[in-house]
């Protein structure tokens, strides 16, 4: 038993179902190597990515590292920082948001 074959011409790329009939030959090979003009370049490539994303991205994760190993390190002495000591364990929910801005900036990067 043989398999059935899908109606097609894989040499050119070109998918036709039984409804439209297969392209001439001849003109597939003639568009194939048809020399391009100057101005038939296509569409422009929509750029989504952002200059500043990542070097935002590393500075976010490393401010949010940082902040969270300083309190980790004062968090069982004397040393008091004003500002940054008062806020107790909210240093972790900081130092993590830090961390998931930076995701963020990851997803902008390209």
């Amino acid at each position: 038993m043989a398999w059935p074959v899908p109606h097609g011409d894989y040499a050119s790329g070109v998918r036709h179902t039984a409804a439209s009939p297969p392209p001439d030959r001849e003109k597939l090979v003639f568009n194939r190597f048809k020399r391009k003009s100057v101005d038939d370049n296509g569409p422009k490539p929509v750029r989504i990515g952002n200059r500043w994303a990542a070097p935002l991205m590393v500075a976010c994760a490393v401010i949010g590292l940082a902040w969270i190993v300083v309190f980790y390190t004062i968090s069982n002495t004397d040393v008091t920082i004003p500002g940054y000591s008062d806020l107790g364990g909210w240093n972790l929910v900081i130092g993590m948001g830090f961390i998931l801005a930076a995701f963020g900036f990851a997803m902008k990067w390209e």
